[in-house]
């Protein structure tokens, strides 16, 4: 990959957690915190903020497993690099 597709692409998954980060928290705010809704009317809206809680961790947890992917494709090139440059 070129630079700039890394760091387009390093751009982009971190806009993407901080997102979900925002989307997590007042998801978690309006579900379980001061902002939750009380009426048993409206239970089912406090399950579909959890379920968006759920939904949104799990996401976060393919991106940073994306990212930790990426990080260890480009140390293995690196290392290939250096090796195939030492005579043995």
């Amino acid at each position: 990959m070129t630079q700039d597709i890394e760091a387009e692409l390093q751009s982009a998954r971190d806009e993407a957690l901080a997102a979900l980060s925002e989307v997590t928290e007042q998801a978690r705010y309006k579900s379980l915190g001061k902002g939750r809704i009380r009426d048993e009317g409206k239970e089912k809206i406090r399950i579909k903020y959890l379920r968006l809680i759920v939904s949104a961790q799990d996401t976060r947890r393919k991106i940073l497993a994306d990212k930790e992917l990426e990080e260890l494709r480009e140390r293995l090139e690196e290392i290939e690099e250096h090796h195939d440059g030492v005579t043995v």
